[in-house]
């Protein structure tokens, strides 16, 4: 939240990635620094872990809900456009199709990332030692800042925006205000969102006009902003239910790993190597999903809808659990488990369907609910609306460390069981509840397309020069 502000108020997204990022080098450093054999037995090792993982939460912390923000502006249109192919043909661009495109790449670009590290720092951990599992991600982290900052020149940089907050919190403040007004009753009745009542041209009956306060706080907004505020708080709505998805998906680094330590596996692998077949499986999917499956149910005229994605990501993070629950029974039936308590003749590679369920549920949830923060927000909000995506994370771990206590043999079926039961529960739940805004969504872009076609007669915004008949191409 911090990196936010300070990047859609102060110093743009640019310049908060690049600070932000420093911190989190000098806590890799640190890191690696008191790993290092001499320091542990200099009695640096724990205190030097503390101040790193500090450090480097407030690095990652202050970079993660910018990133991908900045990748996506850099798509210079905010709107659908006219494209001339090579054959002469005239096509429509979609807007939220191409920000759909990016931010599929952009995860699967960053699970690369996540598969190198996932298994080059585990073997230098078994091999090596800490230090060296380490000051790989430490060299690599230096290395893509020396990379980021040698394109500046090459990236689109939006400014900061002042204090967007404060004039989101008075358009909130002075909207509950005016619908409050006993006058406003019939208004009221007939409203559909009470953040209409900030507006200067409402449309609701028999309004009450603003009174002279009302007006000249007013005059620091204008009816764009408060439609662009109705839509940052749309998206921030969603994420709270996706705290129960998150539940699911924490389970890959904790659970699953203790789960793959006492199944029968090659004395080379280590346990916590399984995972990565996460993003292995993100790997090999999202471009499936991305390049086959989303055009062909377009050419058949099926509208994948944001809501609905998300809802089949909640199914698919819980059918993955019942999975993993299904392991788990099969593990405490086993006469080598039962009898040692610790190691058992179930191979761990039977795991793996757990992480390829896990992998499609992000492909539909995760990377369409960060999707969905960006087209919502304002512009001058992206950045602060990204990072409160990122809070469904943060309540998922909290939950995650109250059931920790029951996260142990021989309940880990049950466990298991709890968190699939209610993931599915709260997919139901969050499709009756949001559903709609696919709906409102539609006609919001058919109410766009329609402006957009008057008069018949336009400038191209390829060119700005060259009149172009916009309804006889659509």
């Amino acid at each position: 939240m911090l990196g936010a502000i300070v990047a859609d108020q102060y110093i743009g997204r640019y310049w908060t990635i690049l600070i932000f990022s420093t911190v989190y080098l000098i806590g890799w450093i640190i890191l690696t620094c008191t790993s290092l054999p001499s320091a542990i037995e200099a009695g640096a090792g724990f205190p030097g872990y503390v101040v790193a993982l500090v450090v480097i939460g407030f690095g990652t912390g202050g970079i993660k809900g910018i990133v991908s923000p900045l990748c996506a502006d850099q798509y210079k249109y905010d709107h659908d456009y006219i494209k001339e192919l090579k054959t002469g043909e005239k096509v429509v661009v979609d807007y939220s199709l191409s920000i759909q495109r990016l931010y599929n790449w952009f995860y699967w670009a960053i699970n690369i990332g996540s598969l190198v590290g996932g298994v080059v720092c585990p073997l230098l951990e078994l091999n090596v030692d800490f230090w060296a599992a380490y000051l790989l991600p430490t060299i690599m982290l230096l290395v893509s800042i020396i990379v980021f900052v040698s394109g500046s020149k090459l990236y689109y940089k939006p400014p900061p925006t002042g204090s967007i907050i404060l004039k989101a919190f008075s358009v909130i403040r002075q909207a509950w205000r005016q619908k409050n007004l006993p006058g406003n009753r019939e208004a009221r009745r007939v409203c559909k969102d009470f953040m209409d009542f900030a507006k200067r041209d409402s449309g609701l009956p028999g309004v009450v006009e603003w009174d002279a306060e009302m007006t000249e706080k007013a005059a620091h907004w204008d009816d764009q902003f408060v439609d662009e505020l109705k839509q940052a708080i749309m998206a921030c709505k969603i994420f709270v239910p996706l705290s129960i998805y998150w539940v699911c998906y924490n389970n890959l680094s904790n659970n699953l790993i203790s789960q793959a330590a006492v199944m029968a596996r090659p004395s080379s692998l280590p346990n916590n190597i399984m995972n990565n077949f996460d993003p292995i499986a993100l790997l090999i999917f999202i471009p499936i999903v991305d390049l086959v499956l989303y055009p062909y149910l377009r050419s058949k005229k099926i509208n994948f809808f944001p809501q609905q994605r998300i809802t089949v990501g909640f199914f698919l993070g819980s059918l993955s659990m019942v999975y993993a629950a299904v392991v788990q029974h099969y593990i405490y039936m086993d006469p080598l488990f039962i009898e040692t308590g610790d190691s058992s003749n179930v191979s761990v590679f039977i795991q793996i369907p757990c992480y390829v369920l896990i992998a499609f549920s992000e492909i539909f949830a995760s990377i369409t609910s960060i999707e969905y923060a960006y087209t919502h927000a304002p512009k001058s909000m992206k950045s602060l609306v990204s990072a409160l995506s990122l809070w469904p994370n943060c309540i998922a771990a909290l939950i995650s460390l109250a059931i920790s206590p029951a996260s142990q043999d021989p309940n880990m079926v049950w466990v298991y069981t709890g968190v699939a039961c209610g993931a599915f529960a709260c997919g139901i739940l969050y499709y009756i509840l949001f559903r709609h805004y696919d709906d409102i969504d539609e006609e919001f872009r058919l109410a766009k397309l329609a402006e957009s076609s008057k008069p018949a007669v336009a400038l191209d915004p390829m060119t700005m020069d060259t009149p172009w008949d916009k309804n006889a191409l659509l």
